[in-house]
């Protein structure tokens, strides 16, 4: 996950790869019991262990404080790491300038593109929208 201010470039979040840091021993994770013991900075702060495990992803937010007038976007992206030391290397390309805005951009392009073979004129257009939902849903 990344998170960009209207002033600032995109910064990647901390990561926790380790479900047992927040869901402990719920192995459903149904619940994040390890929530109800520790705060987000300790968690963080652990040493995490994250092989032979259920893949995870959780951006961590300690604090943030948001000025009035102000705004923070978080984007999420997800993949496939080999290695936890392969993360910076992706961290890198996902935080540079722009990269948030043509991954949005783009999806919105494909969306486009798929319900472009589904165009349904009716004067109901909670029906058109339907129709393009399934389509979608169904490509």
């Amino acid at each position: 996950h990344t998170h960009s201010t209207s002033s600032s470039s995109s910064q990647l979040l901390p990561i926790v790869y380790d479900t047992s840091k927040v869901f402990g021993n719920d192995t459903m994770m149904l619940y994040p019991v390890a929530m109800n013991t520790k705060t987000v900075r300790e968690i963080i702060g652990e040493e995490q262990y994250g092989f032979a495990e259920t893949s995870s992803a959780f951006a961590a937010v300690d604090k943030v404080t948001i000025e009035p007038g102000k705004s923070i976007t978080i984007a999420s992206f997800y993949g496939l790491a080999d290695h936890i030391t392969d993360v910076p290397t992706i961290s890198h390309r996902i935080t540079a300038n722009g990269f948030v805005q043509y991954k949005f951009s783009r999806a919105r392009e494909i969306i486009q593109q798929i319900n472009n073979n589904a165009e349904t004129s009716t004067k109901n257009d909670l029906f058109n929208g339907l129709v393009s939902q399934m389509f979608m849903d169904n490509s």
